[in-house]
């Protein structure tokens, strides 16, 4: 079982003050530490009792050793680590959080500017404030994983949306690179994040799950969220792929003017929360793991609502799409119904 350590003592006295005294160990609680006897069942160790031999769980040879020496133990302890968020993903996430405001603050608030001041000429402005919703969804999500999050499990579930956002928008930088300004610097900052962050992501997440608690079971509660998260995942993804695939063709329908670039822009942040729905239906076991991914998903809900009201000489035709909108922010409401009331095992 990852994170747990096994320590045998071929002589362990029982202490009289009782501290020695039979408990059933449970091995799934972070902080455990028992004595494991032939009765499998354990002891609380007292200090006295700390001078012991270590060795791995992985290592059986020396576990059945260990048992067979009259009344030899093995204690299993269960680190505060395990489960933990390792400081290099916290390390990650902050430089997450700051490229996330940074691009968010500026093209949300200032998306006129961005024609001629960011790594390749966006407009009408309200392309910009799209991609710039996006951004400023990613700064509450990881600004709630710093401020909240203890256990890797509180947001396990978006690495993978992630990894499509940054794969998706390096693909549409590789496609579309006459389009980008590479003698302005932070083109270049763009294209370094954009192609770190898909080889970052899975080597940060492998370092994570080497320490990860067990899976719990899933909480019953959670059931109608992860069915209505795969209900509206798979025709986001569907969507953006084809979106992706085909942005002359099917940008030409959008809500408000795209170029190609564009168009498969707004595709990765589709696919994004598609994936990061999916990622839920198929990870969820408790309420608190979906407080991070619902809340994203309303915050980012609500500012793009708020662009038929900014830009409305830009967007026309917008029924279909407000009522998507509407249906992600309705989603992302209820489920936080549900999983606020988890919050203190975040």
């Amino acid at each position: 079982m990852p994170g747990l350590d096994v320590v045998a003592d071929a002589l362990l006295p029982t202490h009289p003050t009782g501290c020695g005294q039979a408990h059933t160990a449970r091995r799934e609680d972070p902080g455990v530490a028992g004595v494991i006897g032939a009765d499998a069942q354990s002891r609380a160790l007292c200090p006295e009792e700390r001078e012991v031999v270590m060795f791995t769980e992985r290592d059986p040879a020396t576990l059945a050793a260990g048992g067979a020496r009259g009344n030899a133990v093995a204690v299993i302890s269960q680190g505060p680590t395990v489960g933990r968020v390792r400081s290099l993903t916290r390390v990650g996430v902050w430089v997450l959080l700051v490229l996330a405001a940074a691009n968010g603050l500026f093209l949300y608030f200032l998306p006129g500017l961005a024609d001629g001041n960011y790594a390749w000429s966006i407009k009408p402005p309200v392309n910009a404030a799209f991609i710039g919703a996006g951004f400023l969804a990613g700064t509450l999500a990881t600004g709630l994983v710093l401020a909240t999050a203890t256990r890797w499990r509180t947001f396990s579930n978006l690495p993978p949306a992630l990894w499509v956002l940054a794969s998706t928008l390096l693909a549409a930088t590789i496609i579309h690179q006459d389009r980008f300004r590479w003698d302005y610097p932070p083109t270049w900052v763009w294209a370094v994040v954009y192609g770190g962050v898909p080889l970052a992501v899975p080597f940060l997440v492998a370092r994570q799950r080497r320490a990860a608690e067990p899976t719990p079971a899933a909480d019953p509660a959670l059931r109608t969220i992860r069915v209505l998260s795969v209900i509206v995942g798979v025709p986001l993804i569907v969507g953006s792929a084809a979106l992706f695939a085909a942005p002359a063709q099917l940008g030409e329908h959008w809500v408000w003017p795209l170029t190609p670039l564009l168009a498969r822009a707004v595709a990765a942040w589709y696919a994004l929360f598609g994936t990061m729905l999916l990622s839920c239906a198929v990870a969820l076991r408790r309420p608190a793991e979906a407080i991070v991914a619902y809340a994203t998903l309303a915050a980012w809900s609500l500012l793009l609502l708020a662009l038929p009201l900014l830009y409305p000489s830009d967007v026309t035709g917008a029924g279909p799409w407000i009522a998507l909108m509407l249906g992600l922010l309705g989603l992302s409401a209820y489920a936080l119904r549900v999983a606020l009331h988890d919050r203190g095992r975040l």
